[in-house]
């Protein structure tokens, strides 16, 4: 079993240290779900998480990009 653990740098309320246990044979992606999870658990909003962790691009924003570039 291995561990990834997560201690706080400065004391707060907040929680100090997190530590889960993971199999040996973790594959990335489920490397990148418990990472995810665990920055819900520190207190990361969902939509800092999704835009952390996605790998979809942002159309709309790209779009507008685009839309922006060729007016100009």
């Amino acid at each position: 079993m291995d561990k990834i653990i997560y201690i706080r740098g400065t004391y707060s309320k907040e929680v100090q240290k997190i530590e889960l246990d993971v199999t040996e044979n973790l594959d990335v992606n489920d490397f990148k779900r418990v990472c995810k999870r665990l920055a819900g658990v520190l207190g990361y909003s969902p939509e800092s998480i999704r835009e952390a962790f996605d790998n979809k691009p942002d159309v709309a924003r790209i779009k507008k990009i685009l839309k922006d570039g060729k007016n100009q």
